[in-house]
């Protein structure tokens, strides 16, 4: 019998810019061994500034977009990941057993609105901030340090 995939989702409040950004480098550093998505409590448009972050680092974000979560198949659902404070106190509950892990990251864009000539520095920031949590989240998923819910 095969072990189903671990399925990560990432929850940000608007899925405009951290848990897109997460989502990608899930994508990039899991080499298809982890299944991946991102959802937002109250989904946007994705933050150009994202994009274009990701991008200087050769990362693909081709084929996402900001949705709901009741746009993932949430019954596949084996890891949460809120990447918000605010995304943590909304997160709804999923069906079945499901690991959950909150990391507080800045939100970029927030801090552009703050100190405008910060927009590439803040969105860089975040973006190699997560880049270091998602790294350290696939080496934890291969030594097994952290649980795989249901199994399903």
């Amino acid at each position: 019998m095969t072990e189903a995939l671990p399925h990560v989702l990432f929850l940000c409040t608007e899925n405009a810019c951290r848990s897109q950004m997460a989502e990608a480098w899930l994508r990039h550093l899991g080499e298809g061994r982890i299944r991946v998505s991102s959802a937002g409590v109250r989904p946007g448009v994705i933050n150009p500034s994202t994009l274009v972050a990701m991008d200087e680092v050769g990362v693909s974000t081709d084929g996402q977009r900001s949705k709901d979560v009741s746009g993932v198949d949430v019954d596949t659902i084996t890891h949460v990941v809120t990447v918000c404070d605010r995304a943590e106190e909304q997160c709804p509950v999923f069906p079945g057993e499901v690991v959950r892990i909150h990391w507080s990251v800045p939100d970029p864009a927030a801090m552009v609105k703050e100190f405008p000539s910060l927009v590439n520095d803040g969105f860089r920031a975040v973006r190699d901030n997560l880049r270091d949590r998602v790294s350290l989240l696939v080496m934890q998923f291969q030594r097994g340090e952290i649980p795989n819910a249901g199994n399903r």
